[in-house]
């Protein structure tokens, strides 16, 4: 057997390189391809990520004329992209409803973690929860759109006939000038509106309900990802390239789109709308553009759940891996041919071990990132209880189930005394001591059935459940204020005033017991300091 000079595999291993390596030296070299993009909406700081990646060359490396195009009504950005007026584009849960309607659609990247999309009321009209808009005009978007407000309705109970939905007019002045009871909003954009006109308001977020979907995803069509897979890639590699540096440079951005795109958002409404999206978006501590399976499976299960969807669908396909397995073929080629060459098996199996591990912990990583966004949402970091999003929910439930049942609910407001000169006297330390103090004896007092949650600062709620008299209440009540008052930390000890609202006796509606527990526990805490029994 005659073996290869070594120049010969040398030779080889070149040959077998560039498809691997010198693509983009490729594309740079020939003229740039034109691509249409299809955005939401008009030029704002939503789609910063874009344009830094315009500006700052990103595309343009990678072979690519990007020309960005402004949505408008009637002009979605799947429809678009279906009749290939665009390439690529961004768009909302409607993505999704289409593939789970046989269009040929492929998400690239998720770029808001959680969406935005809040309904807005005014606060002067009593709404407070999903409940209190049955009977009354609420605009909303198309029910593809708007999906994730729909299935809100349906966790709830609510039957959405029995809310006058309108058309969405596009103009949040509908709800500044009492036009509408609620109006369907971005909590980066409208809110800033109402600020600015005074306008008290109160936002309903689905998340706060159990549905929390991915938003402002990149997309692109099958047929692109079948003959172009090469600039698909480039194009997401560019734009999450982009998007990092939208994060990391508001400033300038807000800049670009002053100065290049003219849009008419004073300075501060493109900051204010910069803030708000860095909580949603996550970039320290989600990979901008992760996409989880499981979420998407979740999402496709809303639409199923609402009727929107068949239950027998197929996710194949629709969630973009940018790890493509070619790639993959051309690195154990490369692996092998290095191997003969130079012997270093064992060098490249170490490199290869190191990056599998690397991989395996950021995934890990991220799963722990997206508990911990997810705990924080909904419990109370100090002290581990249920914070005021998981309580007040969870009171709307039960009043439900209590209604059914005909049975009585107590809804108990606690305050501590005097709590403000333990945190001046003693410093903020151990005042969160004494909050941690409570909260434990809270908790062994109540019953398993029962709910407690710390409503924020020194005020604390309890919900008792299956009450059958009101001496009940007061017994569990007592109880409470005098295991609050054992001495911690010492000698030291805190006292605290509870108010009491029934259901039904004190009202049928959580705002109104919210209030008559809070009117109780005032009243309560007054009488204390004036010594009256």
């Amino acid at each position: 057997m005659k073996y290869l000079p070594i120049r010969h595999w040398m030779l080889l291993v070149l040959l077998l390189i560039p498809p691997l390596a010198g693509s983009r030296d490729a594309a740079a070299n020939d003229a740039l391809q034109v691509i249409d993009f299809q955005l939401r909406w008009k030029h704002q700081f939503q789609f910063a990520g874009y344009y830094a990646a315009i500006e700052q060359g990103y595309y343009r490396e990678e072979g690519l004329d990007v020309r960005l195009h402004e949505g408008a009504p009637g002009r979605t950005p799947v429809q678009e992209v279906l009749v290939g007026r665009a390439q690529y584009a961004e768009a909302n849960s409607e993505l999704l409803y289409e593939r789970l309607k046989g269009k040929p659609l492929v998400a690239l990247a998720a770029i808001f973690q959680h969406s935005p999309s809040v309904l807005l009321a005014r606060a002067d009209a009593g709404i407070q929860s999903p409940h209190d808009l049955v009977g009354k005009k609420v605009m909303l978007m198309d029910a593809v759109t708007d999906a994730d407000f729909h299935t809100m309705f349906l966790n709830e109970g609510i039957n959405a006939d029995a809310i006058k939905i309108l058309p969405s007019s596009y103009d949040i002045g509908d709800l500044a000038a009492g036009k509408v009871a609620a109006f369907n909003s971005y909590l980066t954009n409208e809110p800033y509106f109402l600020q600015q006109q005074k306008v008290a308001f109160v936002v309903i977020n689905p998340s706060s309900y159990g549905v929390d979907f991915y938003s402002d995803i990149l997309f692109t069509s099958e047929q692109e990802l079948k003959q172009h897979p090469a600039r698909v890639e480039a194009f997401r590699r560019a734009t999450i390239r982009g998007w990092h540096y939208a994060m990391d440079h508001p400033a300038e951005l807000i800049d670009v789109l002053i100065n290049k795109y003219k849009v008419a958002k004073s300075r501060e409404h493109l900051q204010f709308e910069a803030n708000a999206m860095r909580p949603l978006i996550l970039p320290d501590l989600i990979e901008i553009g992760h996409m989880n399976p499981g979420r998407w499976k979740h999402m496709a299960d809303t639409f199923v759940k609402v009727g929107m969807a068949d239950e027998n669908y197929s996710l194949e396909g629709f969630i973009y891996n940018p790890n493509p397995p070619h790639e993959v073929a051309n690195l154990r080629k490369l692996v092998v041919i290095v191997s003969i060459i130079c012997g270093a098996v064992l060098l490249v199996a170490l490199a290869l071990l190191a990056v599998q591990r690397r991989l395996r912990k950021e995934i890990e990583l991220r799963k722990s990132a997206e508990e911990e966004v997810k705990n924080l949402a909904y419990n109370d970091s100090l002290t581990g209880m249920p914070n005021r999003n998981s309580f007040l929910p969870y009171v709307s439930k039960q009043l439900l189930s209590a209604h059914r049942a005909g049975q009585k609910l107590a809804l108990c407001y606690i305050d501590l005394n005097n709590f403000k000169e333990i945190n001046d006297t003693f410093g903020h330390i151990v005042g969160d001591l004494a909050l941690v103090h409570v909260a434990k004896a809270i908790s062994s007092v109540i019953r398993e059935s029962d709910m407690a949650a710390r409503l924020g600062g020194d005020e604390f709620g309890v919900l008792l459940t299956g009450i059958h008299h009101v001496a009940e209440v007061q017994r569990i009540t007592d109880e409470i204020q005098q295991v609050i008052a054992k001495p911690f930390h010492g000698d030291l000890s805190v006292t605290a005033s509870i108010g009491v609202a029934v259901y039904p006796e004190d009202g049928n509606r959580l705002e109104a017991l919210m209030s008559k527990a809070d009117t109780a526990m005032f009243q309560n805490k007054a009488a204390m300091k004036s010594g009256s029994p």
